[in-house]
């Protein structure tokens, strides 16, 4: 079972990702903002990140970055509806805003075996 830190600051979006990903039973822990979810990082260890990219308090390339600088070799997903904006050398994957759960569930499912 995979621990996955999901960010976004759209609680619907949140909350959706979240329970989509508890239901096939990965554990999530969730930030509402860039800010809140590298604290959550340095705080806790995770195997996924999922976030957002436009968000307060600290874009989804900046999550990216800080992860990818704090030495950790674990995926970074990218969750967008501007993907022109995103950073492509942070992240291992980038979704299209509205996406496919069937494709973030395989991807991670992916991880997981690996």
């Amino acid at each position: 079972m995979l621990n996955i830190l999901v960010i976004d600051d759209d609680e619907s979006v949140l909350d959706s990702i979240s329970l989509m990903l508890m239901s096939v039973g990965f554990k999530i822990t969730k930030a509402n903002n860039g800010k809140d979810g590298i604290r959550k990082f340095n705080e806790f260890s995770f195997d996924a990140v999922i976030t957002d990219l436009v968000m307060p308090l600290g874009n989804g390339n900046e999550v990216a970055r800080h992860i990818r600088n704090a030495g950790k070799s674990i995926p970074v997903i990218g969750v967008t509806g501007t993907p022109e904006d995103i950073d492509l050398t942070h992240f291992d994957k980038v979704l299209k805003k509205p996406f496919s759960f069937k494709e973030l569930i395989e991807y991670l499912k992916m991880l997981e075996s690996n």
